[in-house]
């Protein structure tokens, strides 16, 4: 049978760093029908981030909140497949499912199909009834246990044993390791929704995650078993690769049997190390966020759903090609702002074309400059936004990646980089030195631009050497960078009012005793910040030991206690010269932050007040390079207050090439001594960030790990 034309409605654009699966199912789409095909995104507010991104939607729509009433949801699909036609729905997020599972039968008479389970079989892998799932079905599986208050976690943690894994009822995994990183991230989880978490025994071992297409008889018609290469701190899958795995295939229908399962579907196994059986840790009912892989193993999953929805499927089984390895990574956007609000306030709107690549905008003659903190695995580096920026800087010819990890996602990508090479750990300035040397001689490069805090202090000790090999540098001095660390910058001897900007109280402790001290001192709710990152609002005395306990377990042995600020959230991106003026500044409002306060959505707004303070305080400091200041307004006194000095680039530096003035742009030719400064002509854009699938080779992957460089065609 001829595959058809298919528009097809798609939810799960929302998620930051724990990221939702429908973009990778979008694009798993295009990759794989044999037809045309149009994506409709349908989320729940105007910054659904992942749907913005140039290619994976035609069109974006919103739809009411989970919670609202069926029919409301229902009206609303109804009116967007007036003017769409859909023809198939395909929910990517497990409350949906049951909801749209619901409406099924109605979507159906409107000509918009499904194919899902029903909505008795979707209940009984709800994250609350897994434990009796479980325990029913005999199935081996890691200790579960419901729990319905989070307050109450600390006894029941303590029973299960340290680290655990806790899973929010609807979204997110966190390992935890402490009674009090427990009851924080319980409460975290739940959100005040009042269905609680779910604790499960951590077991170590190979882990799995495997994903399928269960046709209208129950049987899998396509299935893709991922092992997990790598994972960051949270439990969250970074790198997998496909294999071929009779035990998991055989265990796996035989768990489907039991489910009596339509549609697509996702379960995460772990075999214990020495151990050749399988447990189940958890059920899904929607493709993974990997799922795009299942494309690369020649097994497409998305579009075999599709073509059992519109019923134009083969009936042979698919199987899939072990071997394809896939790296999660990041991609951004600038979206206009025309468009984010129209979708805002007319509920649909065209989605963005496709962009042309980086490279394409590559000069053949120009600098070359070096860049570190490529990574997204635990939290997304700068030096991803750098490097899209310089591709943008019509002086850069050759961008160089420096990484400290195999699994650093910028390393394997080609638009980004030109080559990438691996260097040793950044504690160590002698050793950078050496490996800088060495690169030089095959990879030589004018500029460097280190791009992680931890690591700026020992390129700042290597400066005049890196200067003797022909390889500039704009970096402050060891004091002014000691100058605006936050125990010093918010320490007494710094002023606190600074024109368009204050410092709030503050008081730096070291003891548990000093954590109750400074709390009386400033009152709750506070907020509780480590030296370098991390910020923990909490709301009540208990709160705030688990606070200190936690950052003492990240290895701090100092944290900062300030009032807790409501407002939203401003940031003043900079570049100082050597004068320590400042040559270009871009003020953003922060729309969307993830968890640990990175930036994937933010919107130009001009401030030249607060920008002129800010310049004033960075000359005091005497900076050099770039710097970013985070800022929240206070919405009572309408007043803005300083909450962090980052001593580099920000994460979200690409807006400003989007904008015209590319900071990155300004820092290279500052370093060479030009003479420059930027100015932004273009406000009306909206930057956006999303995660993406990244495809690479194990060849590439090996020459890494072994040589500790790739070099990128």
């Amino acid at each position: 049978m001829k595959t058809p034309d298919a528009v097809v409605a798609l939810t799960g654009f929302g998620g930051l760093e724990a990221h939702q699966p429908g973009a990778a199912v979008a694009r798993a789409l295009r990759d794989g029908w044999q037809a045309n095909i149009s994506i409709e995104a349908l989320g729940y507010d105007s910054v659904m981030t992942a749907a913005w991104m140039p290619g994976v939607a035609d069109r974006l729509h919103l739809i009411p909140a989970i919670g609202a009433s069926d029919d409301a949801v229902l009206e609303q699909i109804l009116r967007i497949h007036e003017k769409t036609h859909l023809d198939a729905l395909l929910p990517c997020l497990n409350n949906e499912v049951a909801l749209i599972s619901r409406l099924s039968e109605r979507l159906a008479r409107a000509g918009i199909h499904t194919l899902l389970p029903r909505p008795d079989r979707i209940d009984i892998i709800h994250k609350p009834h897994l434990p009796k799932f479980f325990f029913e079905h005999q199935l081996l599986a890691p200790s579960t246990r419901h729990l319905a208050e989070p307050n109450d976690i600390l006894l029941h943690a303590e029973q299960f044993g340290f680290p655990l894994l806790m899973r929010g009822i609807y979204s997110g995994v966190k390992v935890v390791y402490t009674p009090e990183q427990a009851r924080f991230e319980a409460l975290r989880l739940d959100a005040g929704r009042g269905e609680g978490v779910l604790l499960q025994a951590m077991i170590y071992g190979d882990q799995f995650s495997v994903a399928l297409v269960a046709d209208r008889d129950g049987e899998a018609s396509g299935m893709v078993i991922m092992r997990q290469l790598a994972a960051n701190e949270n439990g969250l899958m970074v790198c997998g690769t496909v294999v071929d795995d009779p035990e998991i295939d055989k265990t796996v229908r035989r768990i489907l049997k039991k489910l009596d399962w339509r549609g697509p579907l996702e379960l995460d196994l772990v075999r214990p190390q020495g151990c050749n059986e399988l447990y189940l840790r958890d059920i899904n009912a929607h493709f993974p966020c990997w799922i795009r892989l299942s494309h690369w193993a020649n097994c497409n999953l998305p579009a075999l759903l599709l073509s059992e929805i519109l019923l134009c499927t083969k009936k042979t089984p698919q199987k899939a090609q072990p071997g394809p390895i896939i790296l999660h990574g990041i991609s951004e956007t600038l979206v206009p702002l025309a468009d984010v609000l129209s979708l805002h306030r007319r509920q649909s709107v065209a989605g963005p074309a496709t962009n042309g690549r980086l490279r394409d905008n590559i000069c053949s003659t120009g600098l070359r400059v070096a860049v570190t903190g490529i990574s997204s695995f635990d939290v997304v580096n700068p030096g991803i936004g750098v490097a899209r920026a310089l591709r943008l800087a019509p002086e850069v010819s050759q961008v160089y990646g420096l990484c400290y990890g195999n699994f650093d996602s910028g390393s394997y990508d080609p638009d980004l980089f030109d080559a990438v090479c691996t260097l040793p750990a950044y504690n160590d300035a002698e050793a950078i030195l050496e490996r800088l040397r060495t690169l030089y001689l095959s990879h030589p490069f004018d500029v460097v631009i280190p791009c992680i805090d931890d690591e700026i202090p020992y390129f700042i000790q290597i400066k005049d050497e890196l200067t003797q090999m022909g390889v500039r540098t704009l970096l402050p001095s060891l004091e002014a960078f000691e100058r605006r660390s936050k125990p010093v910058l918010f320490g007494p001897k710094t002023r606190a009012d600074w024109g368009a900007f204050e410092i709030p109280e503050s008081h730096v402790v070291r003891s548990e005793a000093e954590v109750t001290r400074a709390l009386e001192a400033v009152g709750l709710p506070a907020a509780i910040k480590g030296p370098i990152c991390q910020c923990i609002a909490v709301n009540s005395a208990a709160e705030a030991r688990a606070a200190w306990l936690r950052l003492r377990s990240y290895g701090n042995t100092e944290a900062i206690i300030q009032p807790l600020i409501a407002g939203p959230v401003f940031a003043v991106a900079c570049v100082c010269d050597p004068q320590h003026r400042a040559l270009s500044m871009l003020s953003v409002k922060k729309l969307a932050r993830c968890e640990r306060g990175s930036t994937w959505s933010a919107l130009h707004i001009a401030q030249p007040e607060l920008e002129a303070s800010f310049g004033e305080m960075l000359c005091e400091l005497e900076w050099v390079g770039p710097v970013e200041g985070e800022f929240i307004r206070d919405e009572i006194r309408d007043r803005f207050y300083l909450i962090e000095i980052n001593p580099r680039f920000t994460g979200w530096i690409f807006y400003s090439a989007g904008l015209g003035s590319n900071h990155p742009g300004v820092a290279v030719r500052t370093a060479m001594g030009e003479s420059t400064e930027a100015v932004s002509n273009n406000p009306n854009l909206v930057f956006m960030r999303s995660s993406s699938e990244i495809l690479v080779r194990p060849t590439t992957l090996a020459a890494l790990t072994i040589k500790g460089v790739i070099r990128h065609a």
